[in-house]
């Protein structure tokens, strides 16, 4: 039987348009930073983590589908440069100016409140301020002003808790959730000694994704009404007790 050559036409040019429609509703992330984040993230499928669970439930929310690739911090911001991943979760607090304006990138609504610190060992460490200081961070890592310290990069969370504690650095910049983690988890006392930063996390996505952002706003929205997001924070938190002095 012979098929009109019209009908063989549209038919394919629906084909094209539904896979790009699929293509263009399909996003890459990547959430592992360090992947000592804990609790932001765990590497546990049974409870992956504050912002796996934020993300899934803000894309399904919003009728996108999504992959988390398990990248590095330093490889997971090339990636998003060269833009082989769509998005990434950042706080604005934590960027340049420079970084905040640059085009390639839009920002959605805020996700999750996120506080660093600047923690030491003991209290009669407190430094006044970081200027020309030697601060141990985590590579690959946005700092809010580290243009005015000396970075000392270690890999992850678990290793600058270390390194404060093995006294290669008098003081290192984390969040404070992933400090009272790694301080039970090590038995390290410390000292939140000033916050660093404070912020919100949001979804830095390819500009080329524009037409996304208000069902993703939407999304982010909606979930918040029903504190999903403080519901999913209260479910880590309770494994976490207060293992540290504040400031």
């Amino acid at each position: 039987m012979n098929v009109p050559k019209r009908i063989v036409t549209l038919c394919l040019v629906c084909a094209v348009w539904s896979s790009n429609a699929l293509t263009k509703n399909h996003l890459e992330y990547s959430l592992s930073g360090s992947g000592n984040y804990y609790p932001y993230y765990t590497h546990d499928p049974r409870a992956p983590g504050i912002l796996p669970e934020a993300i899934q439930a803000i894309l399904k929310e919003a009728n996108i589908t999504g992959e988390d690739l398990l990248l590095p911090a330093k490889r997971t911001n090339y990636y998003l440069q060269q833009q082989k991943i769509d998005f990434d979760l950042v706080s604005p607090s934590w960027l340049k100016d420079t970084e905040l304006n640059n085009p390639q990138y839009i920002f959605s609504i805020a996700i999750l409140p996120i506080s660093e610190y600047i923690v030491t060992r003991l209290k009669t460490h407190v430094p006044t301020s970081l200027e020309h200081m030697i601060v141990g961070t985590v590579r690959g890592y946005y700092y809010h002003n580290d243009e005015v310290f000396e970075r000392i990069d270690f890999n992850s969370e678990k290793e600058l808790m270390l390194a404060l504690h093995r006294k290669r650095v008098d003081q290192i910049i984390i969040g404070n959730l992933p400090a009272l983690y790694w301080s039970k988890k090590l038995n390290i006392p410390f000292f939140m000694a000033a916050i660093h930063s404070q912020g919100y996390i949001h979804m830095r996505l390819l500009s080329k994704h524009k037409n996304l952002l208000p069902i993703i706003n939407k999304a982010i929205e909606a979930l918040s009404k029903k504190t999903y997001f403080k519901n999913i924070e209260r479910k880590y938190l309770q494994s976490l007790s207060a293992t540290s002095e504040g400031p």
